[in-house]
C-alpha cells in the first residue's frame, strides 16, 4: 500500500468514527473553543513544517522535536491567546493597549509561553507588529500583504469580548490588526466569526470548505487555505477528536491548522468532548483551565 493510499484508509477510518452532537449548553460550548485552540495548537506543533504525507501520524499528544519540547507544550497560537485572556482578566474590560503591551510581553520575556522566560515560534508579521508596539506604541500593525494566519489562530477569545461589547464588532478587527491589518485577513476573521457564532448557538455552520479532498488542502500559513483546511477538517468528520487528528495531520502549518479547527470543533462538540487525556498532558493544564474559566466568568 502506498502512502497515499495509507493515509486515505485512515481518513475512511475517521470518518466511520462515533457521531457526536452539539455540546451541552452555552459555557459548554464557549470553553470548547478556547480549549479546542490550545490543545490543535499541542497536538499540531510536533510536525510543524513537515510535508502533508512525510510525518508520524499524529493521534496524541507526543514530544516535538521542531521545538525539542514534552508532550502538551503550546506554540505561540496558544500563548498569544492567553494573552488575549489575561488582559481581560487583569483589566476588567476591553483594552486593546494592553492587549498589545501583553504581546509584547511575551514576545520579550515569555510571559504566557509554555517554555518559561522565552517566546518562540514566532511568525515574521507577529515579531515586526510587537516591535512596532513596544519602540513606536503603533497599535496598527502589518499592511494588504500581511495575510498571514497569526490573527485567526488566536481569535476565539476576541469572539467573546466583542459579544460582551454589545455587538462591537470591531473590536474582532482591532485585535486582528494589531499584527495583521489586511482587509482580507479582516474577512477570514469574520468568516471564522460566523463560523464560531453558528457553533455557540448551537447550529451545525453550513459553510462549506473550498477543498474537497485531503489531496486539494493547502496547508500553508496563509489565513485563507488555513480556515478552509479547518473546515474541510470538521466537515468531514463527526467528533471532536477526529477532526483534530485530520486537522493536525494535514501538516505544513499543523499547529495553527490544529488551533483554528480546535476552535471550530470545540465550539461546536463543547469542552466535554475533548478526550481527558489530551487535557491533562497539556503543561500546567489546571492553571490554563483556571485562566479559561475566569475570561468566561467574565465575558458571559
Amino acid at each position: 500500500m502506498t502512502r497515499e493510499e495509507t493515509f486515505n484508509a485512515r481518513y475512511a477510518k475517521l470518518a466511520n468514527g462515533k457521531k457526536q452532537d452539539a455540546g451541552t449548553d452555552f459555557r459548554d460550548r464557549a470553553k470548547g473553543a478556547l480549549w479546542g485552540l490550545v490543545i490543535g495548537d499541542c497536538l499540531g506543533s510536533p510536525i510543524q513544517f513537515s510535508g502533508k504525507e512525510s510525518h508520524p501520524w499524529i493521534t496524541g499528544m507526543v514530544k516535538c522535536p521542531v521545538f525539542n519540547l514534552p508532550a502538551g507544550y503550546w506554540t505561540d497560537d496558544g500563548s498569544m491567546a492567553m494573552c488575549i485572556m489575561d488582559s481581560f482578566v487583569r483589566k476588567g474590560k476591553y483594552d486593546l493597549k494592553d492587549i498589545g503591551r501583553t504581546f509584547v510581553r511575551w514576545y520579550q520575556d515569555g510571559y504566557l509561553s509554555s517554555v518559561d522566560g522565552r517566546s518562540f515560534d514566532v511568525g515574521n508579521a507577529t515579531a515586526v507588529a510587537c516591535k512596532e508596539i513596544a519602540f513606536r506604541k503603533s497599535f496598527v500593525n502589518g499592511s494588504e500583504e500581511s495575510q498571514g494566519n497569526g490573527s485567526i489562530m488566536r481569535f476565539a477569545p476576541s469572539w467573546f469580548i466583542a459579544r460582551k461589547e454589545q455587538g462591537a464588532a470591531n473590536i474582532m478587527h482591532e485585535i486582528s490588526d494589531l499584527t495583521h491589518c489586511s482587509k482580507r485577513v479582516r474577512e477570514t476573521v469574520d468568516k471564522l466569526a460566523k463560523i464560531l457564532g453558528e457553533h455557540l448557538d448551537g447550529k451545525r455552520t453550513s459553510e462549506g470548505s473550498a477543498y474537497k479532498t485531503r489531496e486539494d488542502v493547502n496547508n500553508s500559513g496563509w489565513t485563507v487555505s488555513t480556515l478552509e483546511a479547518a473546515l474541510w477538517s470538521f466537515n468531514t468528520t463527526s467528533n471532536f477528536h477526529d477532526a483534530l487528528v485530520a486537522a493536525v495531520n494535514l501538516g505544513g502549518d499543523s499547529d495553527t491548522i490544529g488551533a483554528v479547527c480546535g476552535q471550530i470543533a470545540g465550539s461546536y462538540y463543547g469542552h466535554s468532548a475533548i478526550p481527558r487525556k489530551w487535557l491533562e498532558t497539556v503543561k500546567n493544564w489546571q492553571k490554563v483551565d483556571a485562566l479559561i474559566d475566569k475570561f468566561l466568568d467574565m465575558v458571559l
